[in-house]
């Protein structure tokens, strides 16, 4: 039966057509099979003659077609014709009829006949077989495994270990059935994936929807499923996500029969030491954040990073005992559900800190299970004095600069990184569940009620989405500045091995970059869950939002947003942060209080000395968020355009 599947694209949903065409019957030819030596003999002398010539190898193949159907629909009709005869002259006399047809209907007949014909033709193959040349008969095996592999020319034996059938679905169809926490990018309308089967059980169940999978008929494209029915018999499912970074030639190798790996080699055209892609060079095992301009983001940490390492590692292991006990004792105090909000700062980011406490006093939220650990004493002051509590270890923050860091990536910024280690490992260690956020961050709402609901989606962890697509980042793109953790055996490990991996923090001058790497390796091994929020999603904003989405920023100065927080990420210092969070209206620090220590602003309650009850509103630049129109300020980008 010829007919064929297609699943067709509109509407809410897809409907599926049968096509197929009407199918006579036809009777078999009646001849007789005495005929057929000569036309086997002559068929045996046509194929030896032209498989010692240049002719191609499908007429060989074609004359034993020919030879074998001639055969069959010969000595099929002869016989048939021949017991029909039996049986219609017993019918009208029993004399000389052969008893053994006696009251044998119709279907036993055929089915004598066809058991007949199979086995006279099995012989003559085996004839036709030993009378050809070898390099002909192992082509004849090769295209009959084609055929064997139930039709289809694409899927033949060779690759039948790893590739049964292919169907296409819709990549947003897919991403929604399975919720991978990679964040979606948001062009993937109209854009499909592509499943791969290994085994003919995982197709799909409907065989029409399986023959067009298996691809036997290679006129029609391969067929367009809904991602529940495209993998309702997989097992298991192997995802691989894949882009083109810096749209280079690029190809996969799949490679079946092979030990399984859950990683993926990249290869590329390159000099040996450093350089950016060349064409003209052989193909080399590449670190898959080499970009094609040559740029190397991940290498192995030189010997002062380790020297480095190793000195914070070994007061970290000498001292976490007793810092564990002491650090237990107060989470039992201030935990609310278990659950404690994290934060770290150095006095150079004090103000940012302090503008926290105060939007969040402004606001009337219940700051009891905030836990900063500050890395220096007028830190700690300063956080207590807005109502904070703090767990501050001098032994351990030791190592860490005082000023704020002068741009991202600096060496202050990457010593403060440590910190950021420190406070989340030992807390998530500790059994509690923890939100960790910078000190650049305003609440619009308490975001521990949006991860208490038990209504979202469970995962090990949950990402503000950064928004930068760089390789090294990849595939999360995890905003390491507002983060949500549950306390299991699979996130304790992975801090832990954040911890051990601080010389890479040192010598990539990233903690985000390092985790992230960590992220990738822990879900492969341990099936770390991993939940990253799109940049589209409205309930955590940061700096992509800020410097790229102006209809959400405008939705957000009208109050008008459901975001729950405001990260002013993507920023290159603390000066911009202070004076994008004055002109969006989310700065409540007085001026008095900016970069002092606790006894040169205090009179009474820092609260009450340093905090507005309403937002202190500046205009810097037109061409940034603002709460009220600054058409009279500069523009801060080169091509900026007026934000109101």
């Amino acid at each position: 039966m010829d007919s064929s599947y297609t699943v067709e694209r509109g509407g809410g949903g897809s409907r599926s057509r049968n096509n197929t065409p009407n199918r006579q019957r036809s009777r078999p030819s009646s001849g007789n099979f005495s005929n057929n030596d000569n036309l086997i003999q002559t068929a045996i002398k046509t194929t030896a003659k032209r498989s010692s010539s240049t002719q191609p190898l499908f007429r060989t193949v074609t004359w034993i077609l020919i030879v074998l159907c001639s055969s069959f629909l010969s000595f099929y009709g002869g016989v048939w014709t021949g017991l029909q005869a039996s049986s219609s002259s017993t019918n009208n006399s029993n004399i000389g009829a052969p008893t053994s047809f006696n009251n044998i209907n119709d279907h036993e007949i055929q089915r004598r006949v066809e058991k007949l014909a199979e086995q006279k033709v099995n012989e003559q193959l085996d004839t036709l077989c030993k009378q050809l040349p070898k390099d002909d008969l192992s082509n004849i095996y090769q295209r009959a495994e084609k055929v064997n592999e139930r039709g289809s020319s694409l899927f033949t034996k060779s690759m039948s270990s790893y590739a049964k059938g292919l169907a296409r679905v819709s990549k947003t169809d897919l991403m929604s059935e399975f919720d991978f926490g990679v964040p979606p990018n948001a062009d993937s309308e109209g854009i499909d994936a592509l499943i791969l089967y290994n085994k003919h059980d995982s197709l799909p169940s409907n065989e029409n929807i399986a023959k067009a999978v298996r691809y036997e008929d290679p006129t029609k494209p391969l067929p367009f499923l809904p991602a529940k029915t495209a993998t309702e018999n997989c097992d298991t499912m192997n995802v691989v996500l894949m882009a083109n970074p810096g749209n280079t030639r690029q190809c996969f190798a799949i490679v079946g029969s092979q030990y399984q790996s859950y990683h993926i080699q990249r290869w590329m055209r390159r000099p040996d030491r450093q350089g950016s892609l060349n064409p003209s060079m052989p193909l080399k095992l590449t670190s898959r954040a080499w970009t094609a301009s040559g740029r190397q983001e991940f290498f192995p940490p030189k010997e002062k990073h380790v020297k480095s390492h190793q000195k914070k590692l070994l007061t970290y292991l000498t001292e976490a005992p007793d810092i564990k006990v002491r650090l237990k004792s107060l989470l039992e105090k201030i935990h609310i559900k278990k659950t404690v909000v994290v934060l770290t700062c150095n006095h150079g980011q004090s103000e940012l800190l302090m503008n926290f406490a105060c939007s969040a006093h402004s606001r009337g939220f219940d700051l009891k299970n905030v836990l900063v650990f500050p890395t220096d004493l007028e830190t700690k002051e300063l956080a207590e004095g807005v109502g904070l509590t703090t767990f501050y270890e001098e032994k351990l923050m030791a190592s860490i600069p005082k000023k704020a860091a002068n741009v991202y990536g600096d060496s202050t910024f990457t010593s403060v990184m440590f910190a950021k280690v420190l406070c989340v490992q030992l807390v998530n260690e500790l059994g509690y569940n923890l939100l960790f956020q910078d000190a650049d961050i305003v609440w619009y709402k308490n975001p521990l009620d949006y991860f208490h609901d038990k209504s979202i989606p469970q995962f090990d962890l949950y990402f503000q989405d950064d928004g930068s697509r760089q390789e090294r980042y990849a595939p999360y793109s995890a905003n390491s500045g507002f983060y949500y953790v549950r306390s299991n055996s699979r996130t304790q490990h992975l801090f832990r091995q954040l911890i051990y991996s601080s010389d890479l923090i040192d010598a990539w001058n990233s903690h985000q970059q390092v985790l992230i790497a960590l992220l990738g390796e822990h879900s492969s091994v341990f099936g770390l869950s991993i939940k990253i929020y799109e940049k589209e999603t409205e309930e955590f904003p940061g700096g992509l939002q800020y410097h790229r989405k102006k209809d959400i920023m405008k939705k957000i100065m009208s109050g008008e947003s459901k975001a729950y927080i405001f990260h002013m990420s993507w920023t290159n210092n603390k000066d911009n942060k202070l004076k994008f969070f004055q002109q969006m209206g989310e700065w409540y620090l007085n001026e008095q209080c900016i970069g002092k220590q606790a006894q040169d602003v205090a009179h009474g309650s820092l609260v009450s000395d340093c905090c507005s009850a309403e937002p202190l509103i500046t205009c810097h630049y037109k061409d940034k968020p603002s709460k009220i129109p600054c058409r009279d300020s500069p523009n801060i980008d080169a091509k900026g355009r007026s934000f109101w």
